[in-house]
């Protein structure tokens, strides 16, 4: 419908400049070249009425297209959680799990990659950061890896609030991680640890309880990639931090948080990433196409 509209507009405009030319060329007083008048008269109206029916049909494609949108992340926000549903219903019935778990993974490939087209053609400033952001980790749980980095990074890019940019930013360094990228993904974790350059109103606890986040996600990063040192040591930096703060069932709460984490690196155990797709672990470059 928008494509007809511009080719009418487009033909008036033509229709326009030709009685100009022929007003301008003409010899006859004004008052004889009514009819010429006329006819630029109504094709003037004709413009107005067809822009404003193109400006309608341009802002209900719009307001569809983010309509359909916030419905494909809503299903793709529910997906993850049937899949746990069906690895408890079926856990004594491995064939069956993955049966099922096989679809749900397909509709989030399929609705993933319809949200992403959708998210394209919008204008930027009606998508949010967390829109992208969902739309990120739906990518990556689907394995498209380079559609996943892109979209974090418009996440970044249009994130205006605290708890997106830091959400894009750790799902960012991990996801180099994943893609066989170690140091890329620890220039993102640092600029993680730093975001409170950028967001300065927050109080003490907040700041460290998420640096101590970023910590123990960086420390799950460098054992998936079997690299021991490395994350000892940033399991270090967030004891650290949280030894510095007072006393408080929110500090304990981070301190029994690190100690279950620092458990299961010295059992040779997956360390548990709260970053959304880490599951997929780490793969070399050439594995992640």
């Amino acid at each position: 419908m928008s494509e007809e509209l511009e080719q009418k507009i487009d033909v008036m405009k033509r229709e326009i400049d030709a009685l100009q030319i022929a007003i301008t060329g003409s010899t006859k007083p004004w008052y004889k070249s009514i009819s010429t008048i006329l006819s630029v008269v109504a094709l003037l109206f004709s413009f107005g009425t067809t822009y404003v029916s193109y400006r309608r049909t341009t802002v209900q494609d719009t307001q569809s297209a983010r309509q359909e949108l916030r419905g494909l992340l809503q299903r793709l926000a529910a997906l993850p959680k049937e899949n746990i549903d069906i690895r408890k219903k079926y856990a004594d019935d491995p064939a069956s799990m993955g049966f099922v778990s096989g679809f749900i993974n397909q509709e989030n490939a399929l609705l993933a990659r319809q949200a992403a087209e959708l998210a394209k053609k919008l204008p930027v400033d009606l998508v949010s950061g967390t829109e992208y952001y969902a739309i990120a980790l739906a990518l990556q749980n689907s394995y498209d890896l380079a559609a996943a980095d892109e979209f974090l990074k418009y996440s970044i890019q249009a994130a205006k609030d605290f708890n997106t940019e830091i959400g894009a930013l750790r799902s960012t360094a991990n996801l180099q991680f994943i893609q066989g990228r170690p140091e890329s993904g620890r220039v993102e974790y640092q600029k993680a640890l730093s975001i409170f350059s950028k967001y300065p109103g927050y109080d003490p606890f907040t700041k460290v309880s998420t640096n101590v986040s970023t910590e123990l996600i960086w420390a799950s990063s460098e054992a998936g990639s079997g690299l021991p040192a490395l994350a000892s040591q940033h399991f270090e930096n967030a004891r650290a931090l949280v030894n510095g703060l007072p006393r408080s069932p929110g500090a304990d709460s981070l301190r029994a948080q690190v100690a279950q984490a620092e458990v299961q690196f010295a059992s040779g155990l997956p360390v548990t990433s709260p970053v959304a797709g880490a599951q997929l672990g780490v793969a070399p470059v050439s594995e992640t196409n």
